[in-house]
């Protein structure tokens, strides 16, 4: 474990971020493999989003995927841990009839695992369930949060008034000529939420499709941007901008006067782009606008970028996603389009420009494309695309792009998990150090609740390392005002940060130029030789996925004792022989890709 070295208010101050020149990595065309043949790609719904979250605690990312109409009901697709999914076909999330638009994880009753909100369109109520520990949920049946209808195009999670729980809010009146007010649920600790009222967060009345929040001023709360242009009349196109008063209100700001123009808009997504400390933003326009890229001053202000490839494709674009897929340091933007028009992939060259890929894959095909997300959904260190389309008038499948990770680029992946602040983390901002191309360079990265129209990436956080070997220091700022400094981070691991504790290795999955770990401290069996059964011990150093399998002399596999992500410490599984024959058995165990084999004899 490594231990925070410095954990008190306003230590940030010192920090100099550095923003320097980068080299462009050249990367083959081949970047993307599309996955064909698993259920999370053959599902024919229409689909306005995708929201990931490892829902049952096995270190893998599993996905709910939407449907707007009612002849399908909604997706929930549990990731196998091998490349493929399964689909889930019992429990309410499944089998619940609605016209739903999005969704929203979070851990809403800070017990450990990841709930799940569901937005509704047309009028209709929308869904809220709670995690059973196991995987399994319970759908609330009481409350105005459940209760409330309205035309919901979506939704995002946010701990608004930093309380340590997460609060939920729900965006409202797209394509409606008169518009709707949004919702604002303040989570009350208990399991419930209180419906606010009061304030311009929901009391704009406008045709808004979707809320991005991020602390653009970081000033320690965070801010609101709302697309309010979803429709064809312009009147109503009016984007909102909410400044965080730090005592649970809000201020609203005019865009104009910030610098940020109003417009047909869709979507808002933040990232610091530029890797200068601050998160800038881009709006996804519909009806044939071109889209924009602001970036932050730094003072809260937006001076608004000129035209690039980035803000002149025109087109219906309806979501946007930012992430570093060739993990060289900076992050890179995909934006999606509607009307069967081609998506674009965009990638940074890191000098506050960026080149639009032509002939890769994710930019040549396109359909009623909402909104997409980036996760590594197979654990390999870098970032693949999950593209959520439509299907109308023609039946459009969802596509998974498969990152081949050929950049070869190092990387560093953290799951943050909160004490004092809420548990899913969600507002933690963190800042990581480390030589690119001979300079230091400072990358900010937020854990987000939402991402774009309809999108939820995982919460956790993702930071391409080009080729350094080291974090030189890795700054978690929590939204209860803790800061967390680590230094000397080696590349190519999964961390798990906890708040005012420390930062835990959990695994370095595929990564072979990773340190070597002593993940198993003993592994053993008892007695040996056995007659019936016998106890088979192992310590793990780390917390891991490991895999325990019985084999006979010819290598045929007898028993599957064990294939689960396990914690760190002693562990004891049982093995019934009392059905096969004596003779000599081997147990062989499987950590981190290694596999440590032992013989024990059976005899009756």
């Amino acid at each position: 474990m490594i231990t925070p070295q410095i954990r008190r208010q306003g230590i940030i101050s010192f920090l100099v971020v550095v923003c320097t020149c980068f080299v462009c990595i050249d990367i083959s065309a081949q970047l993307f493999t599309r996955v064909k043949d698993d259920p999370v790609v053959s599902d024919g719904r229409y689909s306005e989003g995708a929201s990931w979250g490892d829902i049952n605690n096995d270190g893998y990312e599993d996905v709910f995927v939407p449907h707007l109409h009612t002849e399908l009901n909604n997706a929930l697709y549990l990731n196998d841990g091998d490349g493929s999914f399964s689909q889930r076909v019992t429990g309410p999330i499944v089998s619940d009839s609605a016209r739903s638009t999005g969704g929203s994880f979070g851990d809403f009753d800070n017990d450990g695992d990841l709930d799940l909100f569901v937005s509704n369109y047309y009028g209709l109520d929308n869904f809220l369930y709670f995690n059973n520990g196991d995987g399994t949920f319970s759908k609330v049946t009481e409350g105005s949060i459940v209760s409330d209808g309205g035309h919901a195009f979506g939704s995002s999670v946010v701990d608004y008034d930093n309380d340590g729980y997460l609060d939920i809010y729900v965006t409202n009146g797209a394509e409606i000529p008169d518009g709707e007010n949004n919702f604002l649920y303040h989570n009350n600790g208990d399991g419930t939420f209180t419906r606010i009222l009061t304030g311009p967060l929901v009391n704009d009345g406008k045709s808004s499709s979707a809320g991005s929040w991020v602390d653009y001023d970081n000033d320690g709360d965070q801010d609101l941007f709302v697309a309010d242009g979803f429709t064809e009349d312009v009147s109503q196109a009016n984007n909102s901008v909410y400044q965080n008063n730090g005592d649970g209100t809000f201020t609203e700001i005019d865009p104009v006067s910030i610098g940020i123009e109003h417009s047909q808009s869709s979507n808002g997504s933040w990232a610091d782009y530029d890797n200068d400390g601050d998160f800038d933003l881009f709006i996804t326009n519909f009806i044939g606008r071109n889209n924009n890229l602001y970036q932050n001053n730094g003072d809260g202000t937006f001076t608004r970028m000129a035209a690039g490839v980035l803000t002149s494709d025109g087109g219906d674009s309806v979501s946007s996603a930012w992430g570093d897929y060739d993990n060289d340091g900076d992050v890179d933007l995909y934006v999606t389009n509607d009307f069967n028009e081609n998506n674009s992939l965009f990638r940074n060259n890191g000098d506050g420009s960026f080149t639009k890929l032509f002939q890769v894959q994710p930019s040549t095909e396109g359909g009623r494309s909402n909104g997409a997300t980036w996760v590594d959904y197979d654990n390999d260190g870098f970032l693949d695309l999950f593209v959520p389309n439509g299907q109308r008038p023609a039946t459009q499948s969802n596509i998974l792009y498969r990152n081949s990770g050929s950049s070869g680029n190092n990387w560093i992946n953290i799951k943050c998990t909160g004490t004092a602040s809420n548990r899913s983390a969600v507002g933690t901002k963190i800042r990581a150090k480390a030589v690119i191309n001979n300079e230091p360079v400072w990358q900010l990265r937020a854990v987000s609740g939402s991402t774009g129209f309809n999108a939820q990436n995982s919460f956790n956080v993702e930071i391409g390392l080009a080729k350094a070997a080291i974090v030189d220091s890795l700054v978690v700022e929590w939204p209860s005002g803790q800061i967390d400094i680590y230094t000397d981070i080696a590349a190519g691991g999964f961390y798990e940060a906890t708040e005012g504790i420390g930062l835990n290795l959990t695994t370095t999955h595929f990564n072979k130029e990773a340190p070597v770990l002593p993940i198993i401290q003993s592994f053993q069996t008892y007695p040996n030789p056995f007659s019936s059964s016998a106890v088979i011990s192992f310590d793990l150093e780390y917390p891991s996925h490991v895999k325990l399998d019985v084999y006979n002399l010819l290598g045929q596999r007898v028993a599957g004792l064990i294939n689960a992500f396990s914690q760190a410490g002693p562990h004891k599984k049982t093995f019934d022989a009392s059905g096969l024959p004596t003779g000599v058995y081997f147990y062989q165990l499987e950590v981190e890709e290694k596999i440590h084999t032992r013989k024990a004899v059976l005899v009756r």
